[in-house]
């Protein structure tokens, strides 16, 4: 027995998707780049610096370089959790933008396929954002800091799956809130992003 061992290629609909999502997004390229350093910038200096103050070292490492790393992971998380719950159920109900899709040869898993490459795209665009920050403030050295680029891209993968499912079953946005309160927040309290859960 032979094993076809080949990675999946995304046809050219889910390419096409994505294009249009990055399209979209790149007219609001000023506000999202504002939010994708100002947030970390805030995080890093109020929460890094100033509470680091006082706890000082946690799990060996300086308090700041420790909260860094949370916050890329939390961020790649909650980005790709948002794009695929909020902006999908937009595109899916209010603006009927796939049914536009759907009218050209693109299939659903075109669609399914391009949305979580966008919200992989996203993920990786807030976590390599608040890697330039942390660095600039001291909390990262070496470059070996870069093998996170594509963690983050497979976490913005990991989390867009469910957060498109979720979208799929949301009679309006409000729906959202139990997903939120229940899965995102919950992992972001208590996943080690602000002290060590061992």
């Amino acid at each position: 027995m032979r094993w076809d061992l080949k990675l999946p290629r995304p046809k050219y609909g889910a390419i096409a998707l994505w294009r249009r999502n990055f399209l979209v997004w790149r007219k609001l390229l000023g506000p999202a780049l504002f939010l994708h350093l100002g947030e970390p910038l805030i995080y890093l200096l109020g929460l890094g610096y100033g509470l680091g103050h006082f706890i000082g070292d946690m799990a060996g490492i300086p308090y700041i370089a420790f909260l860094a790393s949370g916050i890329v992971a939390s961020s790649a998380m909650t980005t790709a959790s948002l794009e695929g719950t909020y902006s999908v159920f937009t595109r899916m109900v209010p603006q009927k933008t796939y049914e536009a899709v759907l009218a050209t040869p693109t299939d659903v898993d075109d669609i399914l396929t391009g949305e979580m490459l966008w919200c992989a795209t996203k993920a990786l665009m807030s976590g390599t954002a608040i890697l330039v920050v942390a660095t600039l403030l001291g909390a990262t050295s070496g470059w070996s800091v870069l093998w996170v680029i594509p963690v983050v891209y497979l976490m913005g993968l990991c989390f867009a799956a469910p957060a498109i499912v979720v979208s799929t079953f949301a009679p309006s946005y409000d729906f959202f809130n139990y997903y939120f309160t229940l899965v995102v927040t919950p992992m972001f309290i208590l996943g080690g992003v602000f002290f060590p859960i061992t």
